[in-house]
């Protein structure tokens, strides 16, 4: 149960984002006595506003459409990882993700699914799944039944999610179902995060807002509470049992992500509220670090004028960079990549270095399409003319060349390459076409996979909008045990210390399996953290 007026509490979660709510859900369900605190005004993290799509490895959900066995998920985590993951924890979670999800939704309202037709990101690997079956979605949630929280979870303006999925993919969950008159029935992140949150409610456990943990209370080297800052002033709050540290990643905080990450990441896409808190805490408590170099990469464009909360808003394109009619171009007007891959793997083409010109060659980068792909789809929200000035519309592409500063010639010889490929349906320099992933954002109406993604830049004017690589968060931080119970520089436990979510070194190292990578470990990994508190002993795998 919450007591407001306590300071002593069982467990003590820090964040309200998938790993929060599930390790708060948790020791709730199993008995104790739970105090969560968020540090700002509203719950749901970057969950709230994402896809809401849990990845989930192995499983035997009646509606998967292929067979989901253990050893086929980690054979496809070994190909994906180059070596990056650690081998015992991957298995844990491959065992454990689809019983920490049947517990959640058995002391919940939350219902998942599997996602229909949604392919694994790299479904040609050994092990991977061009069926899909994985990735599961929420089911649309009432926020009716959430009463005064309703109004009180993360959400994005204008039902535009710099992080998840736009308004289009919105209608397509739908399936053009349409909620009463009058409900307020939501899908994606919000519906996950409002299913978890009902039913945390219902155990008698009621978050605490504007309350950001700042310091660790230590006691004979182990954990025993936290120092929150509060509206009121500073706050200790005692744990009985364990502190779960589920604060997000460090996106948002520019020193960190300059101290730590591999390559530039120019936009972080979460809302602006991950800036490092739990890894810092973890730190001065001695905790090992891993995985820091990496981040859950996206390419990102920028529109002028588009502020959240006075920052600037960095969105995550895939529609735009995957139908006919478009493709990305580097600084010297040449194609770099497949441009409907995974978002997560354009990372390494946008990190690509040349040390000849000690450059990184893709940055920055356009998006180079067409008048009809614009009338046919429309580009981040518009439609036709008048098109804004930062489409940079020309008439010819040596023209676009001109007002973009690159290469006309280079730019020129580009495009006739791309029509010539997409004329033969099939893209010889980056296989753009091939994979079912590259289809899934294309354009569902075209008869085959290739042309749902390849198609002629031939109808003038031509435009051209500036990507760049972000994150929708990191991916580094405290390294765990199987427990999610935090290590030292020795490699032991820190008594009474979790994490969980981003705001720990990610199981997967610097592989993305598929749509959910990130909300999957964060929901298995605050389950395993919080049972592990509670009990003393390990939580259930397979």
């Amino acid at each position: 149960m919450t007591d407001r007026t306590t300071d002593t509490y069982d467990i003590v979660v820090l964040g309200t984002g998938a790993g929060g709510l599930a390790a708060a859900v948790t020791a709730a369900a199993l008995g104790a006595s739970v105090g969560v605190f968020e540090k700002t005004e509203t719950v749901g993290g970057t969950t709230a506003v994402s896809g809401g799509v849990a990845w989930i490895p192995a499983h035997e959900r009646p509606d998967a459409p292929v067979p989901l066995p253990v050893d086929d998920a980690l054979t496809y985590l070994r190909a994906l990882s180059n070596g990056t993951i650690d081998e015992h924890l991957a298995e844990v979670y491959v065992r454990s993700a689809a019983l920490a999800m049947r517990f959640l939704e058995t002391h919940t309202p939350l219902r998942m699914s599997v996602t229909e037709g949604f392919p694994d990101y790299k479904p040609e690997l050994p092990g991977g799944k061009a069926a899909g079956g994985r990735s599961l979605s929420p089911a649309p949630f009432d926020y009716a039944g959430l009463g005064d929280w309703a109004g009180r979870v993360t959400a994005f303006p204008n039902d535009y999610s710099n992080v998840g999925f736009d308004a289009e993919t919105r209608a397509r969950i739908w399936g053009g179902r349409a909620p009463g008159a009058g409900a307020d029935v939501r899908v994606a992140g919000a519906a996950l995060v409002g299913s978890l949150l009902r039913g945390l409610l219902d155990l008698g456990v009621e978050p605490q807002v504007s309350a950001r943990a700042v310091e660790l209370v230590l006691a004979g080297g182990a954990v025993t509470g936290v120092v929150l800052e509060t509206p009121e002033g500073r706050r200790a709050v005692h744990a009985r049992r364990g502190v779960v540290i589920a604060t997000g990643g460090f996106e948002w905080d520019p020193e960190l992500v300059r101290a730590f990450l591999r390559g530039p990441m120019h936009g972080p896409t979460s809302p602006p509220n991950n800036t490092g808190d739990g890894l810092r805490m973890a730190m001065r408590a001695g905790a090992a670090l891993g995985n820091m170099a990496e981040a859950w990469w996206v390419p990102i464009v920028r529109i002028p004028g588009d502020t959240l909360g006075g920052q600037q808003r960095h969105r995550s394109v895939r529609l735009e960079r995957t139908r006919p009619r478009s493709i990305m171009v580097n600084r010297h007007g040449r194609r770099f990549a497949n441009e409907a891959g995974d978002y997560h793997s354009l990372g390494g083409a946008f990190h690509q270095f040349d040390p000849a010109r000690f450059e990184y060659p893709n940055l920055p980068a356009w998006i180079v399409f067409d008048h009809e792909h614009l009338e046919r789809y429309g580009f981040l929200g518009v439609t036709g003319d008048p098109v804004p000035d930062w489409f940079h519309a020309s008439g010819s592409i040596a023209a676009l060349a001109d007002r973009l500063g690159v290469d006309g010639a280079a730019l020129g010889r580009t495009v006739e390459a791309w029509n010539r490929y997409a004329a033969d349906l099939h893209d010889p320099d980056f296989g753009r076409g091939q994979s079912s992933y590259d289809g899934h954002w294309g354009d569902s109406a075209a008869p085959t996979l290739a042309e749902r993604t390849l198609g002629p830049i031939d109808a003038p004017p031509y435009y051209a909008v500036a990507v760049d690589i972000g994150a929708m968060g990191t991916k580094g931080g405290p390294r765990t045990d199987d427990n999610g119970q935090v290590l030292d520089l020795d490699g032991r436990p820190i008594g009474g210390l979790y994490a969980a979510g981003n705001a720990m070194a990610g199981t997967t190292g610097m592989a993305y399996g598929g749509a959910g990578g990130t909300i999957g470990p964060a929901l298995t990994w605050g389950h395993r953290a919080a049972h592990h508190a509670v009990t003393g002993s390990k939580a259930a795998t397979a």
